[in-house]
């Protein structure tokens, strides 16, 4: 408190140094971090205002209990059902510039496989905190999630999450560890068949799963198959991310009519999997691990 003084220069000769500490402490109480893929950068210790330009990092930052702190995300941000209830900025890849800054964020958080490196570059000439996220693999994901919750001031959130997450991660793991592993086709194209390769998250899925990716040795993320790699892969399983258009997976159905020979199609081992499920570095990567587990090996049992 300012002492009361005799004249109006002496107290604000003791006020005014109070003022500015006060007004200033924001900034001062600013420290810095190194972000996923070694960039320092200068955040609050508990931010107030975040945008995500991804939409994991949205299911993340959910999944931390920060719904409150959310004031911006991407148009494909879509789960939890309430993210479609904040202001959209855009694309995931092309977001907009100027509608972040509207938002006067105090941290944006995107992610390197993803984001445009130009968007970041961008946001940081603006002089906006960009913290950039790189999870490669699940492990990875679980890091990103701790260290989100330590810039967040959620970290006590985050182990716990990290905990329930490994948790269930070992459960699968202590079933599936001496049961046979089924050869699998993971479809995302039909003209031309794309599957994925083993430097992909999707492929780690696969293993931790149970299963065994038959394009794994695959270098190209994305690689083309032909006929007759399908027929020498011999997949037990076909796996495929439904298209938007195709409810009745009737184009999936018809296509695969022709491999007759195939096991998975012999057998009719062939389903559809949620592509954001899948594709996304969030805590839900591990409800995706174990729905694929139930369908290598429909005996196990899911605990959560």
């Amino acid at each position: 408190m300012c002492k009361t003084l005799t004249t109006s220069k002496r107290i604000a000769t003791v006020c005014l140094p109070l003022i500015f500490i006060i007004f200033f402490s924001g900034i001062s109480f600013a420290y810095q971090v190194t972000d996923e893929i070694g960039r320092s950068i200068n955040i609050s210790p508990s931010p107030k205002r975040i945008v995500s330009i991804a939409p994991g990092i949205t299911e993340t930052l959910y999944a931390l209990g920060l719904a409150d702190k959310i004031v911006g995300v991407t148009s494909f941000c879509n789960w939890p059902p309430s993210a479609l209830q904040k202001q959209r900025i855009g694309g995931f890849i092309n977001p907009s510039i100027e509608q972040i800054v509207s938002l006067k964020p105090d941290l944006i958080i995107a992610t390197a496989d993803g984001n445009r490196q130009d968007t970041v570059r961008q946001l940081e000439r603006i002089g906006l905190p960009v913290y950039v996220t790189s999870p490669s693999d699940t492990n990875g994901i679980l890091r990103s999630i701790s260290r989100l919750g330590e810039i967040t001031a959620r970290k006590s959130a985050a182990a716990t999450l990290v905990r329930q997450l490994q948790k269930r991660l070992s459960n699968i793991e202590a079933q599936i560890r001496h049961k046979s592993k089924p050869r699998v086709f993971f479809q995302i194209g039909l003209e031309p068949l794309i599957t994925i390769g083993g430097r992909t998250l999707i492929n780690e899925v696969i293993e931790r799963a149970g299963g065994v990716n038959i394009a794994s040795f695959d270098t190209a993320r994305y690689p083309r198959y032909s006929p007759e790699g399908i027929m020498a892969g011999s997949p037990d399983i076909i796996l495929f991310a439904p298209m938007a258009n195709d409810k009745e997976f009737t184009a999936v159905k018809n296509f695969w009519q022709k491999f007759e020979g195939v096991p998975a199609v012999k057998n009719n081992r062939i389903y559809p999997i949620d592509t954001d499920l899948i594709s996304r570095a969030s805590p839900r990567i591990v409800d995706a691990i174990e729905t694929m587990a139930l369908i290598f090996h429909p005996e196990i049992k899911i605990g959560k």
